[in-house]
């Protein structure tokens, strides 16, 4: 039974809403994670810095730009605006954006698998109980994503000994404790921007079957049960990260969890458009 019309246009417009607040706070977030890298840049820049290290150190503010239209492109192609898309040139062009933005998100999880493999291997540093042999300048001290420079005035106090470990291809050195908490981390990254990836592909998917008049069947309903899985497993992800401390990192997984909840909403509405006009195809 569809819902009454007076409900169902109180639920539109409270959605529409909520959906231009969600989106203008991703921007928000955008410029809070750029300020992060630039902060934290300079203590994984090598003196020299090549390219690929400086995407490397920029590669969350790079990844939300990505992100951003990405779900940008999304809001179009299932949004209100969706009707103005009509003939094959405008959504073949947002599919292209689309797929040059997944291709920016994959340098992400390019430089994530990079990061855990190099967490996984650490070059250990002679045994000492403090780290007051290592304060010319140049190594920074890593714990729970945060960077200390290595200083006399607080050598003595970061970290515990005798065990510290230097992270392969950045001057930065960690305890067994931090190297341990490093490690972790890097997996949860790495699985959070799979997941991330499989829930595009699975909008993906279920963006084109819609456009084509598929309102139901078995494969939407496999896609819808994925993405219950996906945002499960990215909001466990998120409880973790908040756990350490990492507020920011909380937001931001709850925040865009939010945004590809409202493309959700965008789907829902298409499909009952569909549903009067057509029947579920399998």
């Amino acid at each position: 039974m569809r819902p009454p019309f007076g409900f169902a246009t109180y639920a539109n417009r409270w959605h529409r809403r909520l959906k231009w607040v969600v989106y203008a706070l991703l921007v928000v977030d955008f410029f809070f994670f750029l300020y992060q890298d630039i902060e934290s840049a300079p203590h994984t820049l090598s003196a020299d810095p090549s390219l690929l290290q400086w995407m490397r150190a920029y590669v969350t503010s790079i990844d939300l730009l990505a992100w951003f239209v990405l779900i940008a492109c999304f809001e179009l192609e299932t949004g209100p605006l969706a009707g103005r898309l009509a003939g094959n040139g405008r959504r073949s062009a947002l599919r292209a954006v689309r797929l040059a933005c997944v291709v920016a998100i994959l340098h992400t999880t390019y430089a994530d698998i990079g990061i855990l493999r190099d967490v996984q291997a650490p070059r250990a540093l002679p045994a000492a109980v403090d780290l007051c042999a290592y304060t010319d300048g140049s190594w920074s001290f890593l714990r729970n994503r945060g960077y200390t420079t290595v200083a006399a005035e607080n050598c003595a106090n970061l970290g515990r000994g005798p065990g510290f470990f230097a992270i392969h291809a950045e001057p930065v050195v960690t305890d067994r404790a931090g190297l341990t908490e490093a490690l972790i981390l890097a997996w949860t990254d790495v699985a959070e921007n799979l997941a991330w990836l499989l829930i595009v592909l699975a909008t993906e998917i279920a963006v084109r079957m819609q456009l084509r008049g598929i309102s139901g069947g078995t494969l939407l309903t496999f896609i819808g049960c994925a993405k219950t899985v996906l945002y499960t497993l990215i909001v466990l992800i998120a409880c973790y990260w908040g756990s350490k401390g990492q507020i920011l990192y909380f937001w931001d997984e709850i925040l865009w969890l939010f945004g590809f909840l409202m493309i959700e909403g965008n789907l829902r509405a298409q499909r009952a458009h569909l549903l009067p006009a057509t029947r579920p195809n399998a």
